[in-house]
Formats: structure tokens, C-alpha cells, sequence
């Protein structure tokens, strides 16, 4: 069992963590889990669609929505309340998630998630959608936020774009997931916005 923790921790560092890890606040840690692995998929009637049930951390668990263009992802909580499903934004005709997940943690308890989609355009399309055949997208989604809500989306990463899209999402994660309020616009960290500290400083201007 230690040496499948060993291998999912290092699949996911070098999944979604390309750079150096930065000094973190004591008490925060990471836990992966993987979507491919120990979950359940049923078709839904009619449709030709599929929700997969997977295990998270602790009694967190995840249902994922896959269809012809893609997937989404809802949460259900320790109290078995789900949230509502949080798509990719709009990259590609087709995706879905990769297959590892990553908790953050605070003592042991799930605060935010990270999570990677990659979207997919076939050749005709390139043009449209930003002559990007597999864009990367990576989602920051916030445990048990604000309001009573069990989990919504923080931030949208372009880590086609951002050599630092890693590093940027752990600090969205850390820095600004807890006490998140799910009435606030997600936000797209790309070209225009580039950093945490950066979004802090137009918050700062308002």
C-alpha cells in the first residue's frame, strides 16, 4: 500500500505540480486520488450520457458526467449533499479530466481540490479555438465554501499558456479557497492575469 501512495503521489506531483514546491503554512497537506480506479459508471436512462461515482479523501466522493463533448464533476459531501456540477470553460469540442486528483488538505480535512482537464480540437477546428489541438485547463474547486455551499469553482488555470499554471493553482488553492464565497465570479488566471498576486492587487483597486 505505501509503495501505491509513493507512485500516486509522484504521478500527481509531476501532473500538476511542473515546478519547484514552495513553502507551505504548517498543517496543509495533499492527498491524490485517481478517477480510473475503485469507481462505478451507469448509463443514464435514455441518454447517452454517464455518471462515474469514484471514493475521494475521507467521505468525500465525486460523480463525473461524461457525454459526446465532454465532462463535469460534482462533489458530495461528508453530510451526502452534492453540489452542482462544474464544468471546463469552453476550450475544445471535445475533453475530460485527467485521471488524478488532488485534495488539499488543512489537519486532515479536504478544503479545495485541483484538478486537470484537457480539452481536444481536431485539425478543422484549430483556427477557432485558438490553434490549440489539446488545451490544458487546470480547476481549483473550494470543500465546503461560504454560504452552505458544498463545492464550486475558484479558478480557471491556462496551463497551455502559463509555464507557472502549476504553482499558480496551489496558491489559488491555499491562498484563497478557504472561505471562499460561491456567489463570486470564477476566476481566469491567462495572459491578462498571470498570478494570485495580480488578482489581489485589481480586488485591492475596486
Amino acid at each position: 500500500m505505501s509503495g501505491l501512495v509513493t507512485f500516486l503521489a509522484s504521478l500527481a506531483a509531476f501532473t500538476l505540480s511542473g515546478s519547484a514546491v514552495a513553502m507551505q503554512e504548517p498543517g496543509l497537506d495533499s492527498e491524490y486520488t485517481r478517477i480510473d480506479e475503485g469507481c462505478t459508471t451507469r448509463q443514464l436512462p435514455d441518454e447517452p450520457v454517464y455518471e462515474t461515482a469514484c471514493p475521494g479523501h475521507g467521505t468525500w466522493t465525486l460523480d463525473i458526467l461524461t457525454g459526446e463533448h465532454g465532462a463535469a464533476v460534482a462533489y458530495v459531501g461528508p453530510d451526502g449533499v452534492r453540489s452542482e456540477f462544474v464544468n471546463a470553460p469552453m476550450r475544445g469540442l471535445y475533453g475530460g479530466f485527467h485521471p488524478v486528483l488532488e485534495w488539499r488538505l488543512e489537519h486532515g480535512e479536504a478544503f479545495a481540490t485541483i484538478h486537470r482537464y484537457v480539452h481536444e480540437n481536431p485539425p478543422e477546428l484549430l483556427d477557432t479555438m485558438g490553434g490549440v489541438a489539446q488545451p490544458n485547463t487546470l480547476i481549483v474547486t473550494a470543500l465546503a465554501a461560504e454560504g452552505g455551499f458544498t463545492a464550486c469553482p475558484v479558478a480557471y488555470i491556462d496551463a497551455s499558456a502559463l509555464p507557472d499554471a502549476n504553482q499558480i493553482a496551489r496558491d489559488v488553492t491555499d491562498r484563497l479557497s478557504r472561505g471562499w464565497d460561491c456567489g463570486n465570479e470564477v476566476i481566469r488566471f491567462g495572459a491578462d492575469m498571470e498570478s494570485v498576486d495580480a488578482y489581489l492587487a485589481t480586488v485591492r483597486l475596486k
